[in-house]
């Protein structure tokens, strides 16, 4: 999984329902979303990261918040990944390869 620090850009490649890692919450009271939907393939800025109970890293987003009771929470890093990154946001079965096409032959000159 790769890091992040504050400043980087990031664009989001999972928008699943939670918006965190897995916290121990001892009631179920909602996350709220102030800001709208984490939105698939938007860029976002990277605020400021943290530091979670577990360990793990978790990261404030310019304009995007998610609070739980009134307080912010971080978002999943895993959510993410880097503007620039080489890696492509295509599919992992669209970036397979392609089989080879049949060769053609040639016709013998007359």
């Amino acid at each position: 999984m790769q890091t992040f620090q504050p400043g980087d850009r990031v664009v989001a490649i999972n928008t699943g329902p939670g918006p965190i890692k897995a916290l121990v919450l001892h009631d179920s009271h909602p996350f709220l979303l102030p800001d709208g939907p984490l939105r698939q393939g938007t860029i976002y800025h990277v605020a400021a990261v943290c530091t979670i109970r577990d360990g793990s890293q978790g990261i404030l987003l310019t304009g995007l918040r998610v609070l739980w009771h009134s307080r912010e929470v971080p978002w999943n890093p895993g959510r993410f990944r880097k503007v620039g990154d080489d890696r492509s946001m295509t599919s992992a079965k669209s970036r397979r390869k392609q089989p080879a096409a049949a060769r053609q032959t040639r016709k013998p000159a007359n």
